[in-house]
């Protein structure tokens, strides 16, 4: 016997919408996408959204409720909550492959927002959301969150800002301004920790082209007096490694990206920058700034075309912008005649202006999924610009400037460690069994089969199966015997009708329809 999804009881449809959206795992309390243009999935690419959503840097901001790393589907429903398994603030977080097999890769550590630093270390978990490696760096450096790319299951990209004393007067500086950050990144081996490639931006590009002067003031770009404050004049946000073993790299705050040669560190070209340097010109239409994720696309066969990517924010602050709103760009390089300009413009739904962050994926399909940063939003468009998706991060009132560091689109199989969650309620018929249980990252089961326990624990009755329905799923059962010390028992049941895994037997509690009992406390008999 199937049964469908009952209804749930009036109490408890009430207090869902207070504080307690899944009744079998109380604790989470995940971000609810607000979709605006919802997917048509025969023309959405496959597979789940992956954001680490968390508090904005606007004044009078008021969410996420529990910032982290979440897996979405479509139509919003919750597949994973990080909570618990990342600490601190969590970011680029995305499923990748090391050594042939799938994992989830993230950030986690301390956000530094005022001056775009991150203090942590990169994670990898594997399909049963478990700690599979912890990934750190060499040469004695801090690893930040702006890059995290793995380069043929072996090697890791990471970013390392590194903090220089040297005197700033070249630059505009005074005595007491000694301190430069400059733009690191490093490919390490992710299994020995040993570092191939290192690069810095200090030994490379003058601070006089950043876009940034030493005395621009507070905040990001530092005033050069202390380690803490140093001047941020590079800033690098992106790094990425092409077939040929050259790299592309993204430096924010000279709003410029660089191609650098894998082998001496030399600059092969640099695109773009405010004041001067760009191997290539570019019309007034095709200017960009204070971008994030430059990655290759393709090159032709002598080298002379290239195609990359990037999030054009177009904008460091409300004042400061080349353009009115972010877009998603690719851009043709053409070497021949030093020319380069965007084919491709993807722009921001609603005029979106991500002062800080973003991310472009171009899908298998061809579709391009963008994530709008500070803006708190994702979007799915077809190659030719339609867009086919769009949600905000989190709904108002808590998700007020929600913001992701990057986001993407993903498939992914997810078979978690931990065993699935139940509660079971009386309902308020007599003989009535309302049953909630999920499972939290499991993307495998299409129905539960759920059983009652005697109160000897010496027999097990079938219920009924019922399908999958989202997150967690809620049934009622009719005429079911729940005299007191029985249990009930929910079975994960794949698309084949395999059985995948079993809850812990839960006791039948009393809805909130009935008045609570009152405690006896162990103070009482004292």
């Amino acid at each position: 016997m199937k049964l469908t999804p009952g209804v749930a009881c009036l109490s408890l449809a009430s207090l869902a919408a207070a504080d307690w959206r899944f009744r079998s795992r109380p604790e989470l309390a995940a971000p609810r996408l607000n979709i605006t243009v919802p997917a048509d999935r025969n023309v959405v690419e496959k597979g789940f959204i992956f954001v680490a959503p968390y508090e904005g840097f606007e004044e009078g901001h008021r969410g996420p409720v529990q910032p982290g790393a979440y897996i979405f589907r479509d139509d919003g429903e919750l597949v994973w909550s990080g909570i618990g398994h990342h600490s601190g603030w969590v970011a680029n977080f995305r499923p990748d492959t090391w050594n042939g097999k799938p994992y989830l890769r993230a950030f986690q550590g301390s956000l530094d927002g005022k001056h775009g630093r991150m203090f942590g270390y990169h994670t990898l978990l594997g399909p049963d959301y478990e700690v599979a490696k912890v990934v750190k760096v060499g040469s004695h450096r801090l690893v930040s969150a702006h890059e995290f790319r793995l380069v043929d299951g072996k090697t890791a990209l990471v970013e390392t800002p590194i903090p220089r004393t040297v005197s700033l007067k070249p630059w505009g500086g005074t005595a007491e301004q000694n301190w430069i950050l400059s733009g690191g990144f490093q490919e390490i081996d992710i299994d020995t920790g040993d570092v191939i490639f290192e690069w810095e931006s200090f030994d490379h590009v003058d601070p006089k082209y950043s876009a940034f002067p030493l005395d621009f003031g507070a905040g990001l770009p530092g005033s050069g007096k202390s380690e803490t404050d140093a001047w941020n004049y590079f800033h690098i946000n992106s790094v990425d490694k092409d077939e040929e073993g050259n790299y592309l790299m993204s430096a924010r705050n000279v709003a410029a990206v660089f191609k650098i040669n894998g082998t001496s560190g030399e600059i092969i070209w640099q695109l773009g920058g405010f004041h001067g340097g760009s191997s290539f010109a570019l019309a007034n239409e095709d200017v960009f700034g204070y971008q994030h994720h430059a990655r290759f696309r393709s090159r032709s066969a002598d080298g002379k075309i290239e195609i990359i990517s990037l999030f054009d924010n177009g904008a460091h602050s409300a004042p400061q912008k080349t353009n009115a709103f972010s877009r998603g760009r690719i851009y043709k390089l053409n070497h021949t005649d030093g020319t380069a300009k965007a084919i491709q413009t993807y722009d921001a739904p609603d005029d979106l202006s991500a002062h800080t962050q973003g991310s472009l994926q171009v899908l298998p399909n061809d579709n391009v999924f963008i994530n709008w940063g500070q803006s708190g939003a994702v979007t799915e468009f077809s190659h030719e610009g339609k867009v086919l998706f769009h949600a905000d991060l989190d709904s108002a009132p808590e998700g007020i400037f929600t913001q992701s560091y990057r986001g993407f689109r993903y498939n992914w199989t997810g078979t978690p460690a931990e065993e699935p969650a139940i509660v079971a309620f009386k309902g308020v018929q007599d003989g009535d069994l309302d049953v909630y249980v999920s499972w939290n990252g499991d993307t495998e089961a299409a129905s539960w089969r759920v059983y009652v326990r005697s109160a000897a624990g010496s027999r097990e009755d079938f219920l009924g199966e019922v399908d999958r329905d989202g997150f967690e799923t809620h049934a009622t059962f009719r005429e079911v015997d729940v005299s007191e010390g029985i249990a009930v028992i929910a079975e994960a049941v794949d698309k084949d009708g395999r059985a995948l895994r079993k809850t812990t037997p839960a006791p039948i509690s009393l809805d909130l329809a009935h008045p609570p009992s009152e405690p006896k406390w162990r103070s009482d008999e004292l």
